[in-house]
């Protein structure tokens, strides 16, 4: 799972970043760079930290656990400065609400990200939630990668909704692996998994809603 995520990052944004760089026409402000430093380290990170389980390596693991830590607050962080950027930028643009709204929608997916790898570590003598609720925080941090898959299949109606719940949908690759192997689903993705569905589709539906935009003006100090 993990190095699937790194695949679909690298795939997701080889259009709006890897072949503008390599084409020397790419140009962001710095805290954009540093943002997709940080959230590609993750996904390095994450596929190393798994390598060091299977070879029982726990301590090493564990050390560098908390370094992922202090990695997944700077992506948060990153997040936020970015969806700043972004908003600006886009309300410039002319495009109104749909800025704002989209902007509180960063917001939110920054706190479940961070929040499910605060948890994760929480739970990190307990070995089948803590790995089951890393693996939820990375699925839910992926979904701007699989949104600009848009760029490779253009004729796919609504592509905001439609990737958003593809992204969503890798969730039943894990609860497939569990059926499988435990027979039954672990409550982690009955719940907290759940959760995470639940708040996307609030994003998909309610981002233009008067309680976010509201929430949007009063923190991008409009109202």
């Amino acid at each position: 799972m993990a190095i699937g995520g790194l695949c679909v990052a690298l795939a997701g944004f080889s259009t709006t970043l890897f072949l503008p760089v390599f084409e020397g026409t790419f140009q962001a402000p710095r805290i954009v760079d540093l943002h997709g430093a940080l959230f590609f380290s993750w996904l390095v990170l994450l596929i190393y930290q798994t390598g060091l389980i299977r070879s029982r390596r726990v301590q090493l693991h564990r050390r560098v656990g908390w370094a992922l830590l202090g990695l997944a607050t700077a992506m948060a962080a990153s997040g936020v400065a970015v969806g700043v950027y972004v908003t600006r930028r886009d309300l410039a643009a002319g495009l109104g609400d749909a800025a704002r709204g989209q902007f509180v929608n960063i917001l939110m997916e920054m706190v479940l990200f961070l929040g499910f790898v605060v948890a994760g570590v929480l739970c990190r003598r307990n070995k089948e939630w803590h790995k089951r609720l890393i693996l939820l925080a990375t699925i839910s941090v992926l979904g701007p990668a699989w949104f600009r898959f848009r760029h490779f299949l253009p004729g796919v109606p609504n592509p905001l909704v439609t990737f958003s719940l593809l992204a969503d949908a890798v969730l039943l690759i894990a609860v497939g692996y569990d059926l499988r192997t435990r027979r039954r689903v672990h409550p982690a993705y009955l719940w907290a998994g759940s959760g995470m569905v639940a708040v996307h589709l609030v994003e998909l539906f309610a981002s233009e809603s008067r309680i976010w935009l509201g929430v949007a003006r009063l923190l991008l100090g409009e109202a």
